[in-house]
């Protein structure tokens, strides 16, 4: 009404149950139309991601912050694959989990009486997540391990590429250096019976797999979410045969399909220099 006070409209935040594949097109738009950011200083800004959450980014950080944004989300076939597999209650674990887009969406889906595990071994991150879990009020059921993983406890250095933490990955140390330590994941006990794992650390994704092999050995139901690039491993075919002996179905995430069967020679014989999400459940 004309001269009269304007009325403000509540922010309606997206929901995930929206978070389908038919939906896709349409749901990008509303993220994209809920996106909101401030700088804080320090290289540090805060953002609305994903039309929900508040999450803490970096100014210097190119390859995911600049997506979160300005588009507010980031690899959204993975977002939905994520949202139809983690329930509410369930113990999920985010491997490689960066500044904690992944974190947050699963910390909202398995809700308070559930438990979220992020490993990120990079500090920055690190205290980006913490700071993302608090200002959610998901630190009842978030917890943050600034850890790296593998196959052993051992001493590696953290290489984080120019403006592309995401692709940080670990070297063996040298004589006298000091380094990060690596743990086993079956080395947490709380963890032996997760529900959902998400496994995406550059290069180190083999190492985490058989640092893993008493929480495979009880054959419990389980989803895992592995990233696979044939080109990082000595023998991607040893490594493909040692995910099937555990009696693991294997999928992938397809950019238009969503989650579908893939068999070992199709993923052999894929570029092998080409990321792909295989989904292993049981």
């Amino acid at each position: 009404m004309f001269g009269g006070k304007a009325q403000l409209l509540p922010l309606r935040l997206f929901e995930l149950k929206s978070l389908k594949l038919e939906n896709r097109s349409r749901n990008e738009a509303q993220i994209r139309a809920l996106c909101a950011s401030a700088y804080l200083g320090d290289e540090r800004l805060l953002c609305r991601v994903l039309g929900r959450y508040k999450m803490f980014v970096d100014s210097k950080d190119i390859g995911l912050s600049s997506h979160l944004l300005l588009d507010g989300y980031w690899e959204m076939w993975l977002t939905e694959a994520l949202a139809d597999v983690v329930k509410p209650g369930m113990t999920a674990v985010d491997i490689g989990a960066n500044l904690g887009y992944f974190t947050m969406v699963m910390a909202d889906l398995v809700g308070p009486e559930g438990a979220v595990h992020a490993f990120e071994p990079n500090p920055r991150l690190v205290e980006r997540l913490e700071q993302s879990i608090a200002v959610n009020g998901f630190y009842r059921q978030a917890r943050v391990h600034a850890q790296a993983l593998g196959d052993r406890e051992g001493s590696f250095r953290l290489v984080v590429p120019e403006g592309e933490p995401k692709n940080g990955y670990l070297l063996p140390v040298s004589q006298g250096e000091e380094g990060l330590q690596t743990r086993r994941l079956d080395s947490y006990d709380e963890l032996l019976d997760a529900d959902v794992i998400k496994i995406d650390a550059d290069t180190s994704e083999w190492a985490i797999w058989r640092g893993m092999t008493k929480l495979l050995a009880r054959r419990r139901p389980i989803t895992i979410f592995l990233e696979f690039a044939a080109a990082r491993y000595a023998d991607p075919s040893a490594f493909l045969d040692e995910i099937l002996s555990h009696d693991l179905s294997l999928n992938v995430v397809d950019f238009e399909r969503g989650v579908i069967p893939i068999t070992r020679d199709e993923i052999l014989a894929s570029d092998d220099g080409l990321d792909i999400m295989l989904v292993l459940s049981r």
